[in-house]
């Protein structure tokens, strides 16, 4: 008896997870119907072959990040403070050789967004002598802040621990990266709930598939290095990413093994040939170093990788 009726409630549940899915994906397929005909579309991709290595051992991995985006509504970009609303839909991460090196995860997922540029045209006006223009007003640009309501899909590369997730995202992104402006980070703030699919983690802990919500901080840098070396470095770019997740609603066990959080910071190097991909197809040499973990990845490690960015729109 007892059994038949958890059975009935997780059959419920999963029911309105999936009609709640179907709900997001047929708003984002609506909102945007107008864009296709509009041929408004913005397919972006990136895929990154490399090398990777963590505690002495090495294998080939594939970092990849397929996006469609379209503009809903945007007011011209001469405008001051200019407010756009987007929707986009994509997938992204990094796949090894061998998975037990990998502490990065595989997502996909859809959201709609609304934003404001901080940013002011500056005025111009024609002086006194031909071809003579003066700065009757200096303009600014301070930025964008941003919010989005969104909904994914992640598992580790096992597919041992699987999510469905929904949430809102508050963010604020630099658009600038000159001289000191790049000592300003980018930064987001998320809030999900999260969806057990599947969970090897829970059940080695006595849990059985238990729902949560996660609170994400996020805290990015790029850094235009090569804007103070000689001309030969100028590509020259170094980017720092620092990201903490806290889960809350999960058992004291979680606590108890310091399962609920978890840290994720890398910092990279990377000498783009953005004037004229080298050999054709390659747009960037890089290397990175990581440590932590992003869920639903379960290990803690330190990696290193080594490749090419490759085709990249």
């Amino acid at each position: 008896m007892g059994s038949t009726c958890l059975h009935e409630m997780t059959e419920k549940r999963w029911s309105v997870r999936i009609q709640s899915l179907r709900l997001m994906l047929l708003l984002l397929v609506l909102s945007t119907g107008t864009a296709w005909g509009n041929d408004s579309l913005d397919f972006k991709h990136s895929f990154r072959p490399a090398l990777l290595t963590s505690h002495g051992d090495w294998t080939g991995a594939l970092s990849y990040d397929l996006g469609l985006s379209t503009v809903l509504y945007s007011q011209a970009e001469k405008d001051s403070f200019r407010k756009s609303l987007s929707a986009r839909m994509g997938t992204k991460g990094t796949v090894a050789v061998d998975a037990d090196l990998n502490t990065e995860p595989l997502n996909a997922d859809a959201g709609i967004t609304t934003s404001i540029n901080f940013y002011k045209p500056p005025i111009i006006e024609l002086g006194a002598k031909p071809g003579q223009f003066l700065t009757k007003e200096e303009g600014f640009n301070y930025g964008r802040l941003s919010f989005s309501l969104l909904g994914g899909y992640e598992t580790d590369q096992r597919l041992d621990n699987r999510n469905i997730t929904a949430g809102a995202e508050l963010g604020y992104a630099l658009t600038e990266t000159q001289a000191f402006k790049s000592l300003v980070p980018s930064v987001f703030l998320g809030y999900d709930f999260v969806f057990v699919d599947h969970s090897e983690q829970q059940k080695s802990l006595g849990v059985d598939d238990g729902d949560s919500r996660r609170l994400r901080v996020f805290a990015s840098w790029k850094f235009p290095v090569g804007q103070w070396l000689p001309p030969p470095l100028e590509p020259l770019d170094a980017h720092v990413d620092l990201r903490y997740y806290l889960n809350d609603g999960l058992p004291s066990v979680y606590r108890a093994t310091d399962k609920d959080d978890a840290i994720y910071a890398a910092a990279s190097l990377s000498y783009s040939f953005s004037q004229k991909p080298l050999w054709g197809f390659v747009d960037a040499l890089f290397v990175r170093v990581a440590t932590g973990r992003i869920p639903p990845e379960t290990k803690d490690a330190t990696t290193v990788m080594v490749g090419l960015a490759v085709w990249e729109r």
